[in-house]
């Protein structure tokens, strides 16, 4: 059996009230052939959503945040509203289908809006979301060697997600050109990522992933209000710090306050990855912290607090 599980998904059924058998809510396809009608938005437009994690042992990393998160981006992008028990049954569907539960493997779960109803091949379609899932024993996993970072300019303020909600500033979409620009860009210099900032100074995130800055026993990340997506997988690092008896908050953090932290950790992907270096600064690097972090989201230590963390009171653009 391949590494790699590929299944294309009942949209009716992960969009809607449809009741199917397993067989149908979730069809396991054969992942090096075409399965992608050419006239579909994601492939057009790139008009869709996603999500990622990391399967440990079987265990889906941080799924129902994810999945949270994915009815979020669907809600911004004006499309239906995801069935999350049928989503979750799918996940595991997928999962089932694995060959092997040791190692970590990735998994992506991608939407789009459907066929593009402007064409020939649309117009006459169901408005029906496409569907994918996917797990992948063959991607490279993270490791925790320290990155070299660099700031980088968002291009807007800091106030443009409450003036322009049309620019879909914490939705995950597949748009992701930009991402991969900035990554190509980080290549370029020889630095190991990017984290984004306002034209005013504000921390943002990184290309796929939150950044987190620790000041001696307090871990500080931006508020997502900010316009960012609301990390996962900072959720799991923030519960382990509330489990160790640390301080943890989300804050509207300008980049000069990032640059002046003890530590600095990037998460993403059920990963947390400390930060040797930002446009130049050294910072110290606690190799076996980090290992008690991801030991910690691995073994399912930090799930149950994660589901609750999430930024309170008012929020000031």
């Amino acid at each position: 059996m391949s590494s790699v599980i590929l299944g294309m998904g009942n949209g009716k059924a992960l969009f809607g009230n449809a009741v199917v058998s397993d067989n149908d809510l979730i069809r396991f396809v054969e992942p090096t052939e075409a399965a992608i009608n050419a006239f579909d938005l994601s492939v057009l437009r790139g008009d869709g959503i996603f999500e990622a994690t990391m399967v440990w042992g079987g265990f889906p990393i941080s799924l129902e945040n994810h999945l949270k998160r994915l009815a979020h981006s669907a809600k911004l992008m004006d499309m239906p509203a995801p069935n999350i028990a049928a989503f979750t049954r799918a996940v595991n569907l997928v999962i089932e289908a694995y060959p092997d539960h040791e190692s970590g493997q990735t998994m992506r779960i991608i939407v789009s809006r459907g066929l593009d109803s402007s064409t020939g091949i649309g117009m006459d379609a169901p408005a029906t979301p496409t569907v994918f899932i996917f797990l992948d024993g063959k991607a490279p996993l993270h490791n925790l060697t320290p990155l070299s970072m660099m700031s980088v300019t968002r291009g807007y303020p800091s106030d443009i997600a409450s003036r322009a909600p049309w620019l879909l500033n914490g939705a995950k979409t597949l748009s992701y050109a930009m991402n991969c620009a900035i990554h190509r860009e980080c290549a370029r210099r020889g630095i190991g990522d990017a984290v984004m900032i306002t034209e005013d100074d504000y921390t943002l995130e990184c290309p796929n992933a939150t950044i987190i800055a620790q000041y001696d026993d307090l871990f500080v990340t931006p508020d997502p209000r900010i316009g960012i997506l609301h990390g996962t997988s900072q959720r799991e690092l923030f519960a382990w710090a509330l489990q160790e008896g640390k301080r943890v908050a989300y804050e509207k953090l300008p980049v000069e306050e990032l640059r002046e932290a003890d530590r600095l950790y990037m998460a993403h992907g059920g990963w947390v990855i400390p930060v040797k270096e930002l446009d130049g600064e050294q910072y110290e690097v606690d190799a076996a912290q980090a290992q008690d972090i991801n030991d910690a989201i691995h073994s399912g230590r930090t799930h149950d607090d994660a589901l609750s963390i999430a930024p309170t009171g008012d929020y000031e653009f």
